[in-house]
């Protein structure tokens, strides 16, 4: 990682490469073009992924890029899946289809997929196979379109019987109010409601038994997907929250610990799977935190970043996408992991959104992170007023966002040191990296709709094929050491 570092640093003064700097109107120095030849795309013999210090590997031994969005903010209240459809089966597999083919267009890898423990057991030792079946139609479904999953248990200030989501409100041992989802200012609640605080409270020391009955809930839904093709791993809690504790001391001595036994029972269950662990809505918006690095196999830091002027209405600047996501990349350097940026995004009402979010995969490119979106639901129906899905309550995509959205990048390269740009008003997209030992195959994700026209390929060395919808696939000559490619417009 530190050789993509030193690498970007010196890019811009670098002219015998073809890439960009960022934002540049610079022509790149030529490549000759690639040659065509027929390449098959890779089947490798796992579907999972493996932390490598701080990359993800497949079966191959390529380097993963995690490019993706959140399926979605619908997703927490009844019916609890994130777009809307006609209440038959055959209604439920046209919408889930449409809904996963328009997030293939985007050449998405990666769906984070949330799911609310209220949805699996609204009764204690229940659980709903209605809602279970559909939930695994949509893993199964985005796998069939090359999209992995991770599977996210979702709450925010706790349950819907406070205006939020997450924890059935039997998990509580006092009275609650009817569930709803009409707050625009839910996450004051969790400073100033004294109910969710006390709550968080119980739960942590398993007072009434709730945690209890979480740890069986993931032990039931790590083996229910332990086998199911796609599926990375588990991320076994959204933003936790710290009920009344002081936050460093929390989560130093109680998250921490949390994050270690998680990832012990849910490895016991599925011994291959990615555990991701998250940091709190309040590190999300500083970009730092006081965790440690939790013990365990398979662990993959999963934290968030919001940029707070955006979310309240403001114009932020574009350069805090850099500073904070490289304070997170920082973080897995630190701890020798990979890092999945599982939340950032901004309201799609936001004038200047395109070159906010632009800038947010910028800072993702360059420091090398995984990236799900949030986020991308399909409903008439919002939970709290927000407008932050990528399709606005006709169906109709938010262009400004979507278009940034679906933007090139590796999906898997077959080599090291790899470090990529995409200059994203000249459509021009740029990767090197060093070559196998052995001719390995790139996978290059290619969105059809960025080029209507078609596209052309520059390569240092060795050939491609881009016959296959989507995906760009290189090849590179033997004993080839380097490969540099570009792609650009027709």
């Amino acid at each position: 990682m530190r050789r993509v570092q030193r690498f970007l640093r010196i890019l811009p003064l670098t002219a015998s490469f073809p890439l960009l700097a960022c934002g540049s109107t610079d022509e790149p120095a030529a490549l000759p073009d690639a040659p065509r030849c027929e390449i098959a795309l890779p089947a490798p013999p796992d579907e999972r992924l493996a932390p490598d210090g701080t990359v993800l590997r497949d079966a191959l031994g390529r380097i993963v890029f995690l490019r993706g969005v959140n399926a979605g903010g619908r997703s927490k209240f009844a019916p609890f899946v994130p777009f809307d459809f006609a209440s038959t089966e055959a209604g439920f597999q046209e919408s889930l289809d449409r809904y996963l083919d328009r997030a293939a267009a985007w050449g998405v890898s990666a769906l984070r997929v949330p799911f609310v423990w209220a949805a699996v057991e609204p009764t204690p030792g229940t659980d709903d196979e209605i809602f279970l079946a559909r939930y695994d139609a949509l893993l199964d479904g985005a796998w069939k379109r090359r999209i992995w999953t991770i599977v996210d248990f979702h709450q925010d200030i706790y349950s819907d019987v406070y205006c939020g989501d997450g924890f059935p409100g039997w998990t509580l041992p006092f009275p609650t109010p009817e569930p709803h989802h009409d707050c625009p200012d839910w996450f004051v609640r969790y400073s100033q409601d004294e109910d969710v605080k006390a709550a968080f409270d119980k739960f942590w020391t398993d007072e009434h038994g709730a945690r209890t009955a979480f740890r069986a809930l993931w032990e039931r839904i790590a083996a229910r997907h332990a086998t199911r093709p796609g599926v990375l791993g588990y991320e076994p809690i959204n933003e936790p929250h710290q009920g009344t504790a002081d936050l460093k001391t929390w989560e130093q001595t109680v998250l921490t610990p949390f994050y270690t036994e998680m990832a012990a029972l849910l490895r016991a269950k599925d011994p291959t799977a990615l555990v991701f662990f998250d940091a709190t809505g309040t590190d999300a918006i500083g970009a730092s935190t006081y965790l440690d690095k939790p013990e365990g196999e398979g662990l993959v830091f999963a934290p968030h970043w919001y940029d707070s002027i955006a979310l309240f209405g403001g114009t932020p600047a574009p350069s805090n996408a850099a500073t904070y996501l490289s304070k997170w990349a920082d973080k897995g350097r630190e701890w020798n992991m990979p890092v999945l940026i599982g939340e950032s995004g901004v309201p799609r009402h936001l004038e200047t959104a395109g070159e906010y979010v632009t800038a947010v995969y910028d800072a993702m490119d360059d420091n090398a992170l995984h990236f799900t979106y949030w986020e991308y639901s399909d409903s008439k129906e919002t939970w709290n007023a927000e407008d932050l899905s990528l399709i606005d309550d006709e169906g109709q995509e938010a262009t400004a966002i979507t278009s940034v959205v679906a933007r090139p990048y590796p999906r898997a390269v077959a080599g090291e040191a790899p470090s990529f740009r995409y200059d994203a008003a000249a459509r021009r997209f740029a990767l090197a990296y060093d070559a196998p030992t052995e001719n390995g195959v790139t996978e290059i994700i290619v969105p059809e709709r960025n080029y209507p026209a078609g596209y052309r390929v520059e390569l240092s060395n060795g050939c491609v094929d881009a016959t296959h919808p989507g995906v760009l696939l290189v090849r590179p000559s033997a004993g080839a050491t380097r490969v540099e490619l570009s792609v650009h417009p027709r």
